[in-house]
């Protein structure tokens, strides 16, 4: 059994606090299981309980293992893999007797931080790594160490990590990275949720209007545009089935446009990763970065899906020229159903209204006729365009933009539902656009002169929503409720610490998350050391030797000048008394150690044996054991110098 119980206890705790991001990650019979585990190891320590027998512990390992395939299956990925390391931390703590059985607890320890980064790269997870790999830290040091308290000894912890930063920052800035997802795995489960589909019905847009998930932030390379010409292009739905929209277009590439726009914006766009192809751009983008695709509809699809947050920079211009023909598809509906909406569209184009006139009659309906802007029209089955036209009268931008397409493409006007966001909340902090979920958005496209023409309808039932957003207009306060002064106050600090939270993370992503190959290689570009060219190749290595030279130089130079500053007392006292042995004619050989010197010291001095030997031990204890008495050690030598030998 060890015989320190309060390092046990350390080492035990330190444990803890790795684990404890995994506490809720893993099955409910994995966390049992290592809590149950530890408080039996405690038990052995202050209770005297047995250690399990090797067939008990056997016996635990092959049901534990079973576990994890009854509960995961055959298949071994990332949550696999974490239950099996967590439940080698329970079984490795029921059968640990000896330093060594701590000292692998605690490098296991540090494999269990490590895959912390499968789950989440985010700020906050990555300072309480550091926390972690701190606490592991301080117990090793404590495991070695004869001092009764941990303070010093997380000094010690914090001490190295401080020194590990130079040659960290180093490897991080320069050593080349591999193109893809971190330590190149990627489960499917770690994907995101977009806040729309590829399909438009009622109720998948209104769903998210208040919820504060980040979509995409964008930094602009100049002015931003106002407002409400934000609209964040994402899909065109051209295919209406008598209750949803959805996609059914052919795949085309967008001819690349010779001379760029002049009045155009450049931006460079973050989106979060949703695990699928699509992407998102302001209206409308003119230029396909690489690893994306332009289709012929203006929209922007990814060449691999969306598992992981993405950077790109992009160009769009309002002004930019359609790339595609309207053909008969962006007219063609259900051969039946919703007569009523049908014959007052046939009504409008008998009245001879063109396609200006269509656009306004279906605008004046919806500002005029008693339509509501509503989170909650009420369930629509059946004839739902003739629902929500002429029954409730209630909606959110689906029910508007999927009415208003129907409307003109029955009165044989070609248009189509374009889905996305509009809108977005500026960061002053950051100086960036942050897009949430709240923000998504339909609307309509309508083809005339040539080119397609964009139509919000939301802008005459609720102007409100594009120029303050769906979370202002549905809030108590937006919807005219009084709200207490202070209470508004306490929403600005709130806000405020909100947007400082969110501008650090971003920054967290942008510099150290999104430092990815492309960006590593440009930094080398910058910096003439491009590794693709034998003269940049040879800079870089150079500039690695120099660098890590300079590191390694700075810590050995670090570790002499401790080791003159702090020279060990128990190690010059002793050599004190071999100093005072050797002018007694009686020298330790180099060989020896304080054991059998004080052997030979008894043999041939027979009269010093008894306080050599004493002086032996208590260097014994205080060098290699857990306990010692300095003072005593001390005054043992001295006494013996002081004695006429």
């Amino acid at each position: 059994m060890i015989h320190d119980k309060r390092r046990f206890s350390v080492v035990l705790a330190a444990l803890a606090v790795a684990f404890a991001p995994h506490l809720m990650r893993v099955p409910a019979f994995v966390a049992a299981f290592v809590c149950s585990a530890w408080g039996y190891a405690l038990g052995m320590q202050y209770r005297g309980w047995a250690v399990p027998p090797r067939w008990l512990r056997v016996i635990l390992a092959l049901g534990c293992l079973g576990l994890v395939f009854a509960h995961y299956g055959r298949s071994f990925g990332r949550d696999e893999g974490v239950a099996l390391l967590s439940l080698m931390l329970g079984l490795k703590a029921v059968e640990s007797k000896s330093v060594r059985d701590m000292l692998a607890l605690l490098f296991l320890a540090y494999f269990v931080v490590v895959t912390n980064v499968l789950y989440s790269q985010g700020l906050l997870m990555s300072a309480y790594m550091v926390l972690s790999v701190l606490a592991v830290t301080a117990a090793l040091i404590h495991l070695h160490s004869a001092r009764p308290t941990l303070a010093p000894d997380l000094r010690g912890g914090a001490v190295l990590l401080a020194q590990s930063l130079p040659l960290a920052l180093l490897l991080f800035v320069f050593f080349p990275r591999l193109p893809g997802a971190l330590w190149g795995v990627q489960d499917d489960r770690d994907e995101g949720v977009t806040g729309f589909s590829d399909t438009l019905e009622p109720g998948s847009v209104s769903s998210l209007s208040l919820s504060g998930e980040v979509a995409f932030r964008v930094d602009f390379f100049g002015p931003a545009p106002d407002r409400d010409s934000l609209y964040w292009r994402g899909l065109v739905l051209d295919t209406f089935d008598g209750s949803k929209w959805f996609r059914n277009l052919p795949f085309e590439a967008a001819e690349k446009i010779a001379d760029l726009p002049t009045d155009r914006t450049e931006y460079a766009l973050t989106v979060e990763p949703h695990g699928k192809e699509w992407l998102f751009a302001l209206d409308l983008p003119v230029i396909a970065p690489r690893g994306t695709v332009l289709r012929s509809d203006r929209t922007l699809v990814s060449l691999r899906l969306v598992r992981s947050r993405m950077r790109y920079d992009l160009v769009s211009a309002p002004a930019a020229p359609a790339v595609e023909a309207a053909g008969s598809r962006w007219t063609a509906l259900p051969e039946d159903g919703n007569p009523r909406a049908r014959e007052l569209a046939l009504k409008w184009r008998g009245e001879g209204r063109g396609t200006r006139g269509l656009i306004a009659a279906a605008l004046d309906l919806f500002r005029e006729g008693g339509f509501v802007y509503s989170l909650q029209p009420g369930a629509m089955e059946g004839d739902i365009i003739d629902q929500f036209l002429f029954a409730s009268r209630q909606g959110y931008c689906e029910h508007y933009a999927s009415a208003m397409t129907f409307l003109l493409r029955s009165a044989g006007v070609p248009a189509r539902v374009v889905v996305g966001y509009q809108g977005g909340e500026f960061n002053p902090m950051g100086q960036y656009l942050i897009v949430r979920q709240s923000d998504a958005h339909a609307w309509v496209e309508v083809w005339e002169d040539g080119r397609w023409l964009r139509v919000d309808p939301t802008s005459v039932v609720a102007p409100q929503r594009l120029s303050v957003g769906a979370e202002a207009v549905f809030s108590p306060q937006g919807q005219g409720e009084a709200v207490h002064e202070g209470l508004r106050a306490l929403r600005r600090v709130g806000r405020f610490f909100q947007l400082g939270w969110d501008a650090a993370n971003n920054s967290w992503n942008q510099w150290v998350l999104g430092f990815s190959h492309d960006r590593q290689r440009s930094l080398w570009q910058r910096l003439g050391l491009d590794p693709s060219t034998r003269a940049g190749a040879g800079k870089l290595a150079g500039l690695l030797a120099l660098g890590l030279a300079v590191v390694l130089g700075t810590v050995f130079w670090y570790m002499l000048r401790s080791r003159r500053a702090h020279t060990d007392p128990v190690a010059v006292q002793y050599a004190r008394f071999c100093r005072a042995m050797e002018r007694a004619g009686l020298p330790r050989r180099p060989s020896e150690g304080p054991v059998d010197y004080a052997g030979r010291i008894g043999l041939e001095r027979p009269e010093l044996g008894p306080a050599a030997r004493e002086i032996a031990d208590a260097y014994v204890a205080l060098r290699y054991g857990v306990r010692g008495d300095m003072d005593a050690f001390n005054r043992l030598v001295g006494e013996f110098i002081g004695r006429k030998m």
